[in-house]
């Protein structure tokens, strides 16, 4: 063997010689190439969720390991070309509780069971997957694939069905499809292999069924968090579900979103049966056939609706219509397509969603109302984001640096305040202080919480905040307004409004915000995308409507304001040209300061004029260096004050250096310049 007389593999590679002679090398993780000389990717050592320890792997290789735990099978999990774990699969991996399940439903459809029915078995299921803390791929896979095998099996065994079984369904049905196994759902569809369609299917095969056992006109809803079933038979013109009546505790009563049966030729009772779904629209497979084809979603169509699924049987009805009313799951989508998920596709894992007898009756930007022509399962399919997802990076970098600039020069006007207040100190600076210390707190809420959407309750917090912090902003913004045109209308005001104003701008908003939240019982603030108020729930007119009358009175101010400027006498003599000066630099002191960037804002809400978007992430978000710029920088009585603070530093040194019987001399010339100060001040405001 010349691997023993020959250093042929590097870097720690095993040497192996075939029949022919070839020499050839096994690599460490960290090498390849022929004889194990070029560097290499691998993924690192890792632990998945679920506690599963996956050893450092080469690139472009698939590990398998055994299942862990009371799991038999095998787990895989990809290392991708550039040394990066993928998702593990345990599609494979199933617990034992589950297969001694899996082996008794067998028996059942089989006739060998004679000591588990239906019942015992659906208990049994209900009990482990209620008290799994997150169940694997291969336990959804295989519980779905009981639940279809036993609706197939109470087809042709309606005596086996009870009342209280399709609560226990129900409970299950909500296990399964819990917020811990999401993973589980998603993995299951992306290695293809249907995943919660299985579930759906074997819901409506198994509730058409349970329908059989109802004589009566009366119905049975079994309300969960995340699944509604309603079964029942009615005689009257028209059905509609969800019963509120029956789901008034469950988050489906929240919802706009309902079916009506329309009865026009129908004879005798009319059988039906009907389940809603919660959060499961993106885990069906992302197909859509259209004009014949099957077309990928591929970020052009999404799922933006729950799912719904209603079904009539029971009944001869030569003349229906099916009127559907979908709430939308998320803002910025348009062009509803009505759907329904077709199981008969072909070439697919277990379907994909058509259009096929449907048409659109009414669109908004909260909900779609659908007319279709048959029954089956129904959702709404929208294309994501008016806005193009190729501007989505662009205004978050705008708003995130505009934003931290904004904070900088916010910080910066306060700093410089603070230093030279005994110098400053009016009215309106106390406005403005209050004013940049609101827009620090409005601009951190916004960067540290507009997309905390994982919990519900901490959102809504932060919506109510934005809600509270914006609408002082808007106050105080006024309040400027309001002294400024005090002081130009009234030169010498009889007494200061200060002490009243500026308490009302942050008590008012309170006001404000908590009567709104307690109408509409937090319903709105927040949604999937962000921690701010909603469309649909036309909540956001809680902030859009005082922010658009500030916005109009203090465009009146500043009408009112540059006409008393332009025509106060010490401006009368002034040319055009100095007067269109003046004119224009008392407009860019106040258009910042009064928000009228937010008439961008309005014009944004289309996303269609990306151009108003960009402009409103500019000039919004910039607000706090406009400030600093014309309050600081260009501000005559700060550059008075600061002159007056070197001149006070200057003096101070001066003393420091004299003798003593030199003081005298220097107080009196101080006393002179704090005169001085007082009579320019005296003369500004003035004029």
């Amino acid at each position: 063997n010349a691997c023993q007389y020959t250093d042929y593999c590097s870097n720690g590679g095993s040497c192996s010689q075939d029949s022919s002679g070839d020499l050839s090398c096994s690599c460490a993780v960290e090498w390849t190439g022929a004889t194990c000389t070029e560097s290499a990717n691998y993924c690192e050592e890792n632990m998945d969720i679920f506690h599963t320890n996956w050893s450092k792997t080469a690139e472009s290789t698939l590990a398998t390991l055994a299942c862990t735990g009371e799991y038999t099978g095998n787990a895989s999990r990809y290392c991708s070309i550039n040394g990066k774990w993928e998702e593990p699969n345990y599609s494979n991996c199933l617990s034992n509780s589950i297969e001694h399940i899996k082996e008794q439903t067998a028996k059942l459809l089989y006739g060998d069971n004679k000591t588990d029915p239906v019942t015992i078995i659906l208990d049994d299921l209900e009990n482990i997957t209620r008290d799994n803390n997150e169940l694997r791929s291969g336990d959804l896979l295989t519980s779905s694939t009981v639940l279809n095998d036993i609706a197939k099996y109470v087809t042709d065994h309606t005596e086996d069905l009870s009342v209280n079984q399709l609560e226990i369904f129900g409970s299950l049905c909500d296990n399964l499809l819990n917020e811990r196994n999401h993973q589980s759902w998603e993995e299951l569809n992306n290695e293809g292999l249907g995943g919660v369609t299985s579930l759906v299917n074997a819901v409506t095969e198994y509730t058409n069924t349970f329908n059989e056992i109802i004589d009566d006109e009366l119905s049975l809803v079994v309300a969960k968090k995340n699944v509604v079933m309603q079964v029942g038979k009615a005689s009257t013109n028209e059905i509609t579900v969800p019963d509120r009546l029956k789901t008034s505790d469950s988050w489906i009563s929240d919802s706009v979103t309902e079916i009506k049966l329309k009865k026009n030729i129908c004879s005798g009772l009319t059988g039906y049966s009907s389940t809603f779904y919660r959060n499961i629209s993106r885990f069906f497979p992302k197909y859509l056939v259209l004009n014949g084809n099957i077309t990928p979603f591929n970020g052009s169509f999404g799922v933006n609706s729950i799912i719904a699924d209603f079904t009539i049987h029971g009944t001869t009805c030569s003349d229906y219509s099916l009127i559907i009313k979908f709430e939308h799951i998320l803002e910025n989508y348009s062009k509803p397509l009505c759907g329904h998920w077709d199981f008969s596709v072909r070439n697919t894992a277990n379907g994909a969603w058509s259009t096929y007898g449907s048409r659109v009756v009414d669109a908004t930007d909260s909900f779609t109302i659908c007319e279709y022509n048959h029954t089956t399962n129904f959702a709404i399919l929208m294309s994501p984001g008016r806005t193009p997802s190729s501007h989505h990076l662009p205004l978050s970098l705008i708003s995130v640096i505009g934003c931290a600039v904004s904070i900088l020069f916010l910080v910066i006007t306060i700093l410089i305040h603070f230093v030279l207040w005994r110098y400053v100190r009016t009215d309106r600076t106390k406005t403005l202080m209050n004013l940049c210390v609101a827009l620090i707190m409005s601009y951190v809420i916004f960067l540290a919480g507009i997309t905390q959407t994982e919990n519900k309750v901490v959102c809504s917090a932060i919506a109510i905040a934005l809600h509270y912090i914006f609408l002082t902003d808007f106050a105080l913004m006024l309040a400027e307004g309001i002294l400024i045109v005090r002081m130009v209308v009234f030169v010498f005001p009889a007494s200061s409004i200060i002490h009243k104003l500026i308490p009302a701008c942050w008590i008012v908003p309170a006001v404000i915000v908590g009567i709104t939240a307690a109408v509409t019982k937090l319903k709105g603030y927040g949604n999937q995308q962000f921690c701010w108020l909603t469309l649909e729930s036309n909540l956001i007119w809680a902030f859009i409507g005082p922010a658009l009358l500030v916005i109009v009175i203090n465009f009146m101010f500043i009408i009112i304001t540059v006409y008393k400027m332009m025509t106060t006498r010490g401006l009368a003599a002034k040319t055009l040209q100095v007067k269109f000066k003046i004119g224009l630099k008392s407009i860019c002191v106040i258009l910042p300061l009064f928000g009228l960037t937010w008439v961008l804002g309005a014009f944004s809400i289309n996303d269609d004029l990306v151009m108003f978007q960009y402009l409103f992430a500019t000039f919004n978000s910039l607000q706090g260096f406009f400030i600093c710029l014309f309050h600081c920088i260009l501000n005559e009585q700060v550059r008075l004050g600061y002159r007056h603070f070197q001149r006070r530093r200057h003096a101070y040194r001066m003393d420091s250096k004299l003798p003593t019987d030199s003081t005298n001399t220097d107080n009196s010339k101080t006393h002179r310049l704090n005169d001085n100060f007082r009579e320019k001040k005296k003369q500004m405001k003035e004029n």
